[in-house]
């Protein structure tokens, strides 16, 4: 274990000195497939086996969801590269690398910011430990709890199934795709980023909104993966609820710990 500890670090060190080369050069400021490309061909001169845009599934019981995910370097099967070019990391880029080191079974990764003044001061070094695996109770609350004991139920057990398996830490769009799947497993209808008329002051306004989840044509459901649910996240399904009569939604926050605390909001009007 320890040989490939050295093997690793020793492997992430030839990465990081390949992308300082091309900060050097390039400096910041360019596109992300600027670098992308740019990294390829440093890391090709250095002889180091390596991958562009490699393709990850997400495989949910046995069945594999296409997300569109793909890793944009994955260097000699076992370090993953997620190149950015922006003035600041957010969280999802973090949890876009980490979503990828669980997808694909690696334990290392860079995330290297390319638009900064200094090239190591936008270098992350990530580390996912797939051992790490003890999952804690979340047994699912009384569907009492969440209103409508029939559709919000169903929902509300598809959403528990997802958290049950997949835990949390992954992308928004992972979730979506399972909780899709398990809406489908139980047989109810759902469309996704469905158009949303808009009306104001009695007329119709030319641009509609995106409705990314409505469940049986009455239910629309927000996926979340992120530190807490806020306000902001509860009033814009509450203005969608408003805008087309639906009597309730869901907000619901995969990244919880435990769904059923603080991972599920019901929205009334």
């Amino acid at each position: 274990m320890r040989r490939l500890v050295d093997l690793d670090n020793k492997l992430s060190g030839s990465v990081i000195a390949a992308a300082i080369a091309v900060h050097r050069e390039l400096g910041p400021g360019l596109d992300e497939p600027h670098y992308e490309e740019s990294l390829s061909r440093q890391l090709f001169l250095a002889g180091i086996r390596h991958d562009v845009q490699w393709p990850v599934p997400l495989i949910y019981k046995g069945v594999n969801l296409d997300c569109g995910y793909r890793i944009d370097l994955l260097i000699d099967g076992r370090l993953v590269v997620e190149v950015k070019s922006v003035e600041l990391v957010h969280p999802v880029h973090v949890a876009q690398l980490l979503t990828y080191l669980r997808l694909s079974r690696c334990e290392l990764g860079l995330l290297i910011n390319f638009d900064v003044p200094v090239l190591k001061d936008g270098i992350q070094r990530k580390v996912w430990s797939h051992d790490v695996a003890s999952r804690l109770d979340d047994r699912e609350p009384e569907s009492a709890s969440f209103g409508n004991v029939g559709l919000s139920s169903q929902l509300i057990a598809a959403a528990f199934e997802v958290h049950r398996t997949l835990g949390p830490g992954l992308l928004r769009s992972a979730y979506e795709e399972a909780l899709c799947y398990e809406l489908s497993q139980r047989k109810l209808q759902f469309e996704r980023k469905k158009l949303l008329p808009i009306r104001h002051a009695g007329i119709q306004l030319e641009k509609p909104c995106e409705l990314r989840l409505l469940v049986e044509g009455q239910l629309p459901v927000e996926c979340l993966s992120v530190a807490q649910v806020n306000d902001l996240h509860v009033s814009r399904l509450l203005a969608r609820l408003r805008q087309n009569d639906w009597p309730e939604g869901y907000v619901l926050n995969f990244n919880a710990p435990l769904l059923g605390k603080g991972g599920i909001r019901r929205v009334t009007k």
